[in-house]
Formats: C-alpha cells, structure tokens, sequence
C-alpha cells in the first residue's frame, strides 16, 4: 500500500505512477540527496484534495447543515453524488473552512475557483483555503512507525501481545474521509471482561493515575452487584487504560 490513496493526482495526467514520484522524493530526501526546501518548494503549488463519493449514512449526515441550507431537493447532496474535497487549512470565525466543489478530471484547478463551504453553505474562492500538498508530505516523513522497532534502515516487526479483543465499526479504515474530519468508528468492548481486571486493580495503582480510594470502592461494588456502569466516566476510563496496559498481580 502506498498510504496515498485518499489523495488525488496533482500533477499533469501524463505522470500515471504519481505515487512513485512523491515517494522517490521523499526517499531522496532520507538520502540527502534533495533537501526539505527542494521538496516544499517542488510541492507547494499543489494542493491536497481528495475524490469522495457519499456512499454511507455517515457520509451524508456530514452535510446535513448544507442541505437544510439549500431545501430544494435538486441542489442537495445525495447518496452516490460525488465530488472534490480539499483538505481544511485556513479557520474562520472559529470553524474551520471545508471546501467542495464540482468533479473535475484535472483537480487542481478547483483551488483557483469558487467553491462551497460545506460548514455554512457559503460560496468563497482562494488558494489559500486549501492544504498545500507539500505539508501532507512532510506528515508522512514525520509520521511514527508503530509496526517496526527502529528509526533507519531494516526495521524489526514488533512483538505483540494482544490482552484485549476490541471489535471496532467498518469504516475505521475509510482513510478518503479523512477531509471531513468524521468522528471515529464506533467501538465495541467486552464489558464483563473490563470488570473483571478493575476488580484487580489495587488501590494504590488507582490512586497514582487520580482515582480516589471512594470512587474505586464504589465502581468494584457495583461490579460486583451486577449494576450497570458507564465506561465513558474519567474515573473508569482511567482505570481501563491501567487494566489494558499494566500487568496485574494479585
């Protein structure tokens, strides 16, 4: 996988492996054989903007403010339209700009024209409200790797050890929604395995990540009634992460 899936061509269509070329460059850099100016200044006249089709419920809730805006059915948006996303850049009056505009087989010339503010329905128009592609590059080269062990060369896989199964909503893999900054997929957790590790938890580990010796007494009680507990308070969140991070001795 290239991991520039969610990006359009930016340059002439005449370039088919676009892919290869950002990652060359991005090689050459890790070789000093460009450096960092010659990538921003090779870049930074191309914006970063995306294709996106609304083809989940989730997708098109993201523009429900747009279609109340514009009532007339035939200028909403609607299942299956599709389209061109740039990536936020500029914030105005404390939201942040999110441009869209009409599908177009050379996409970099909806930065020079005017486009749609899906947050307020608001016609603009300015470069400057789009993402320059050359600081979507320099992300990827500053980007952590979480897999490998090592920072150069041949990295060593990582060895996991998983304690936990958590099932996680479809589209938390939708990586050509990242425009839109939709919120998370959903998570599914064991609850009764989650319970079972917080009745573990001593009181002085609790203590050291801000649980008081009250809280954790009533969360195990409960626990051990069979009453219901939400995992979304600060106290049980914090011991979660303790129970999925920490080995416990008994």
């Amino acid at each position: 996988m290239h991991g520039l899936g969610h990006l359009t061509n930016p340059f002439p269509n005449r370039y088919e492996d676009w892919q290869k070329e950002i990652w060359t460059d991005i090689l050459k850099l890790q070789y000093e054989l460009v450096t960092e100016h010659d990538l921003e200044l090779k870049y930074a006249y191309f914006s970063a903007i995306s294709q996106l089709s609304i083809t989940t419920p989730n997708i098109l809730r993201r523009f429900r403010n747009l279609n109340t805006i514009k009532k007339d059915w035939e200028n909403q948006l609607k299942p299956f339209n599709f389209f061109l996303v740039g990536f936020q850049n500029v914030m105005e009056n404390g939201k942040m700009i999110k441009p869209i505009a009409p599908y177009s087989q050379d996409p970099q010339t909806i930065v020079h024209q005017q486009f749609i503010d899906s947050e307020t329905g608001e016609i603009k128009s300015g470069s400057h409200y789009f993402k320059p592609l050359s600081r979507t590059i320099m992300a990827y080269i500053d980007h952590p790797e979480s897999k490998y062990e090592g920072d150069v060369g041949l990295l060593k896989r990582r060895d996991i050890l998983a304690d936990e199964i958590i099932y996680i909503g479809k589209e938390a893999n939708n990586i050509d929604e990242q425009p839109l900054r939709i919120s998370d997929a959903q998570v599914f957790r064991d609850k009764h395995s989650i319970c079972q590790k917080i009745l573990l938890i001593h009181q002085c580990d609790a203590e050291k990540i801000g649980v008081r010796r009250s809280a954790l007494k009533y969360i195990k009680d409960s626990i051990r009634k069979g009453n219901k507990i939400n995992l979304k308070t600060k106290a049980i969140e914090r011991l979660v992460t303790l129970a999925s991070h920490d080995p416990i001795t008994v």
